[in-house]
């Protein structure tokens, strides 16, 4: 098991890993990973779900690592293979119980309601706003509920203080 500490500085950080703790197949896929190198087929095989996904969100919040298996027969192409990057949490941040709030509904926010604002969110970055401030404004949300959905979000990415539309990337 690795042991490295994720240090969390920025409240918005909890959202992807409460998401990740609080979905039994996430919750599957990291405790298998956390175990030692899997491939996307060993991890088919032990854990029921979308696998696939579940990498993408543990990945997303920066919680498994990825390097090549080379292949037992020469010939035979490299597997990716995954493993968990962290094994103890620290948490060093303030914020306001109105903001711990907005971002534990973001959390546990149902896919349909989290896609409605990824939309509203895209709209606006298409228009050309992609600072947090101006995207909370114009929609009249709290700023540290846009940053909780964008780090959410599999569509979007946070950088810095401005967001943007994320590239579809492969696990």
């Amino acid at each position: 098991m690795v042991r490295r500490m994720k240090i969390i500085n920025d409240p918005s950080d909890l959202v992807p890993l409460l998401q990740i703790f609080s979905s039994r197949i996430y919750r599957g896929v990291y405790d298998e990973l956390s175990k030692g190198w899997r491939t996307l087929e060993e991890l088919k095989a032990v854990v029921d779900g979308n696998v696939e996904e579940a990498l993408k969100v543990l990945k997303k919040g920066g919680l498994i690592e990825t390097q090549w298996r080379m292949p037992e027969n020469p010939g035979d192409a490299p597997v990716k293979e995954y493993r968990s990057t962290y094994s103890l949490v620290t948490a060093n941040f303030q914020c306001s119980m109105k903001h711990l709030n907005e971002l534990l509904n973001v959390a546990f926010m149902p896919e349909n309601i989290l896609e409605e604002f990824n939309s509203k969110i895209v709209d606006e970055i298409r228009k050309g706003n992609s600072s947090i401030i101006h995207i909370s404004r114009d929609l009249g949300l709290d700023p540290m509920f846009v940053k909780g959905i964008a780090k959410r979000s599999l569509k979007l990415n946070v950088k810095g203080q401005r967001v943007e539309i994320a590239r579809e990337e492969e696990i």
